[in-house]
């Protein structure tokens, strides 16, 4: 787990006898899967970092449920938001992952998670294909033992 998973985690109260068990941190700059689109997301991120903010997502996979986790901040923490969505296990009806190639060398990863209610789709930060299908597996072993009613 990074540094910066664990930091979002301090702010998320841990269950009786739950253990983290998968975590994947986003990219909250994604615009769009073009060089072009990738480059404004990037200087859109350099400028922000270094007026002191950031857009870190992270979806956390534990032995009770999911959580989605979102903190934001400006100007060094002058303006500042932090988001927890907590998922039941057995609420989880599909997962999934995406590779999208552009101009045959960019790559972007996506990941998709959906509940009963709401469909989550994240772009994984730095993720290989391996880890893609790591991935893929953990949500489906959640999604057999939690099956939906």
């Amino acid at each position: 787990m990074t540094p910066k998973t664990q930091e979002a985690l301090n702010n998320v109260q841990l269950l009786q006898g739950e253990e983290i068990q998968y975590s994947v941190q986003a990219d909250g700059f994604f615009v769009g899967t073009s060089p072009l689109e990738k480059m404004m997301a990037k200087i859109q991120a350099f400028f922000t970092k270094i007026s002191g903010g950031h857009i870190r997502m992270f979806l956390v996979l534990t032995n009770q449920r999911v959580l989605l986790i979102e903190s934001t901040a400006k100007c060094c923490g002058f303006s500042a938001s932090r988001v927890v969505h907590t998922i039941a296990t057995k609420s989880i009806v599909e997962a999934g992952t995406t590779r999208e190639t552009t101009w045959c060398c960019f790559h972007t990863r996506m990941i998709q998670v959906e509940s009963l209610t709401q469909k989550y789709v994240l772009v994984a930060k730095t993720m290989t294909d391996p880890e893609l299908m790591e991935f893929i597996t953990r949500m489906s072993l959640l999604i057999i033992r939690n099956p939906v009613h």
